[in-house]
């Protein structure tokens, strides 16, 4: 039988994770160059890259049960905003779900989203022309502002919506950071670091307790998330103030920042393929769906899924390979490499919307930009909604100009490396 191939990083394991910290993307490339599934070599540990689309839905579909979250990945987010949706054992998430999925579905989250086209419209003009800005952060309080009108039934102030994305866009520079390290998992304490993280934390406490407060005292029978945590009754009894709060905020954190990500690369892309964008502008209905799809394909704001076993004596097997993970070890579906992977997309770097007009049943389901199964994002029904109804009012704001390189930076979500900064202009 063969074996799986191995990529050594370093024989060290301390030094492995800092070039592995370093140049993630590098390392996840190479391994995806050698084969569907392969093993990364830090010192004595080894780490599985998968990139067979089919492996991928076992781990998050059909074998769901034998894999679950990585310590690595949801112990820096409960640090950052506490326990939530995202980061709660499976356990809990299965006593939780029955009261607050029917929110997320499509149909609930396409009623509340036909009341928003004048809000988007209202935001996105407010984005100031012929002028440099952050543009991050202006998506960030977009999609901000989308959020908690739907999920919590909040109607932001652009000033307050603005200054909580920049907190929270903080929180997520830090837990991004976080992520993979060994220390990942201890809560920032000491220095000027500690105490700006805490500014940023308290803002964003002070903001969901203040809107769990007007949610229990309102007189409407709300039925956002946030209603449907109020009413819930995980075994008989309601979620504590502190568990109400780690999941607003995860909320935020999870589904708001994908969103931002995502729209950030869209701007990019847009700016790169300014024939694209025109085409959002003078016919929305026709390109809309195609320019989301391959913005999320080249540039997917889950760019990795991390998954540990639950169980000894896991297998994964693809391309006549089959090896055993143990329990501790570590497998992530790499999201962005299946998707640029040249074996099932011509010129797969090249950004061409036209290409899923004739894109084969097998690249559609290849697609996972936001996870699958149980634990894939809650949310990905309205990420889409909102992606797709926001760019079209984006690109009708005018042409798009970035400025300096847009290098990726695999964090929390695929982000920009060191943000992104811009200007709209007339076409």
């Amino acid at each position: 039988m063969a074996t799986v191939p191995e990529l050594k990083i370093h024989r060290s394991v301390t030094k492995a994770l800092k070039l592995f910290d370093a140049d993630r993307f590098h390392w996840l490339d190479e391994a995806t160059a050698i084969g569907p599934l392969v093993a990364l070599r830090m010192g004595p540990v080894r780490t599985f890259v998968v990139t067979d689309p089919e492996v991928a839905r076992g781990m998050l579909v059909s074998d769901s049960s034998s894999w679950t979250r990585a310590p690595a990945t949801t112990a820096p987010i409960r640090v950052g905003v506490g326990e939530n949706l995202f980061t709660q054992p499976d356990k809990a998430w299965a006593q939780l779900q029955p009261s607050v999925a029917p929110a997320f579905r499509r149909k609930a989250v396409d009623q509340r989203l036909a009341a928003v086209d004048e809000l988007i419209d209202v935001e996105v003009q407010a984005i100031q022309k012929d002028t440099t800005l952050d543009l991050e952060l202006a998506m960030g309080r977009v999609s901000l502002s989308i959020a908690a009108w739907v999920l919590l039934g909040e109607q932001l102030e652009r000033d307050r919506a603005e200054e909580i994305a920049h907190h929270q866009r903080e929180v997520v520079r830090w837990v991004g950071a976080q992520m993979g390290r060994l220390t990942g998992f201890i809560p920032v304490a000491f220095g000027r670091r500690a105490r700006e993280m805490r500014r940023h934390q308290a803002v964003l406490n002070a903001y969901a307790d203040e809107v769990i407060a007007r949610a229990r005292t309102s007189e409407r029978a709300a039925d956002d998330v946030l209603g449907a945590l109020l009413r819930a009754r995980p075994k008989g009894k309601a979620l504590t103030a502190n568990q109400l709060r780690g999941h607003v905020l995860g909320l935020f954190l999870a589904g708001n920042e994908t969103t931002a990500a995502a729209l950030s690369w869209a701007l990019v892309h847009g700016a790169r393929n300014p024939g694209e964008w025109a085409k959002l502008r003078d016919d929305p209905d026709r390109h809309t769906a195609a320019f989301v799809t391959e913005s999320l394909r080249l540039t997917p704001a889950v760019w990795g899924i991390p998954r540990t076993p639950t169980k000894a004596g896991v297998s994964l097997s693809a391309a006549g390979i089959t090896t055993r993970v143990r329990r501790g070890q570590l497998a992530t579906v790499y999201v962005r490499g299946i998707n640029r992977d040249p074996r099932r997309w011509a010129d797969p770097l090249r950004f061409d919307p036209s290409r899923h007009g004739k894109a084969t049943k097998e690249q559609g389901r290849e697609l996972i930009p936001f996870g699958l199964g149980p634990r894939g994002c809650i949310g990905q029904h309205l990420a889409m909604a909102e992606i797709s109804a926001v760019l079209p009012a984006l690109a009708r704001r005018g042409a798009i100009t970035v400025d300096g390189a847009t290098l990726e930076d695999p964090s929390f979500a695929l982000r920009i490396r060191g943000g992104l900064t811009g200007r709209f202009s007339a076409s």
